[in-house]
């Protein structure tokens, strides 16, 4: 009494069947598999309200170890202080604009336009044609390590995308509260590397060793992807040379087209400065995110 075993669902399931005779009993065998994730496709900007909570979700990844959680003692725009005189009011984050103009230099920028707001958390639409999110804000204040209500919002990240082409990227500027003193370094993570299918370019900006003042690092990176399509322009990196001013900026410039954007602030809870290693480790983790939240 033969019995043949075939794959009848096409998804992993089967039947055993008696193929002769009278009294054949039939079993069909359950299977977990399921077909593989589609993967989210459209232009970059329609996909910030997919990657956005993702990443929300999963900050603890994107925070370097001894993360300072630094206080968000302004406004959804800016850090007055921070905590341990991280700040004499900075984190102005803006995109980089169509019309080109710079704010590296200065101690602010506009509110409340062409700053962006941090507790944008889906997609917001300035500058004619970028998109723009954050993890979100909530004011907290008080000695640390007290604030933790706040953590959630840490590290305090920015998100963006054009719909068309024009340049695409972010800056910052501000105070840093060092009085000019302490050490300044900047650097190159990825330049044009192709890390997990993205093609990636990162650099980040770093002050730290003034007395006892946290250390701050501004990190900015761009992606590109086959999916997106994605163009690069000439791509343009620029910091302050001074450790009085927060101001940095990494863009591509206006031919460029379905390219991924994102900065985010990362501390330390020492004046000492973070690792390279560490900062390259929350660029890596942010690229495995956005590809896990597309299903790339």
């Amino acid at each position: 009494m033969p019995i043949t075993l075939s794959n009848t669902t096409g998804l992993g399931g089967f039947t055993l069947s008696n193929r002769f005779g009278s009294g054949g009993i039939t079993l069909t065998l359950s299977s977990s598999l399921s077909p593989a994730p589609v993967p989210v496709s459209g232009s970059v900007y329609t996909q910030i309200n997919t990657i956005i909570p993702y990443l929300r979700a999963n900050s603890g990844s994107l925070r370097n170890p001894s993360f300072f959680t630094y206080f968000l003692d302004g406004n959804a725009y800016q850090i007055s202080d921070g905590g341990n005189d991280m700040f004499d009011g900075g984190n102005y984050t803006a995109p980089w604009l169509r019309n080109n103009t710079s704010y590296i230099a200065g101690n602010s920028i506009p509110t409340p336009a062409p700053s962006l707001n941090y507790s944008s958390q889906s997609a917001t639409l300035t500058d004619t044609s970028f998109y723009y999110a954050s993890f979100g804000y909530t004011q907290s204040f008080g000695t640390y390590p007290a604030g933790q209500q706040s953590s959630v919002y840490h590290p305090l990240t920015m998100i963006g995308a054009r719909s068309g082409s024009g340049p695409i990227g972010f800056q910052k500027a501000g105070n840093i509260g060092a009085d000019g003193a302490g050490f300044l370094v900047t650097g190159s993570i990825y330049s044009g590397s192709v890390i997990n299918g993205f093609t990636t370019y990162a650099i980040y900006r770093q002050s730290y060793g003034q007395a006892s003042d946290p250390s701050i690092c501004d990190v900015y990176v761009l992606l590109g992807h086959p999916n997106w399509g994605s163009v690069f322009g000439t791509v343009v990196s620029s910091s302050v040379a001074s450790t009085q001013f927060q101001g940095a900026t990494l863009y591509a410039t206006g031919s460029s087209s379905e390219i991924l954007a994102m900065t985010t602030l990362l501390s330390r809870t020492s004046s000492l400065a973070i690792p390279f290693n560490d900062i390259k480790t929350v660029v890596d983790n942010y690229i495995t995110l956005v590809k896990t939240s597309l299903n790339y």
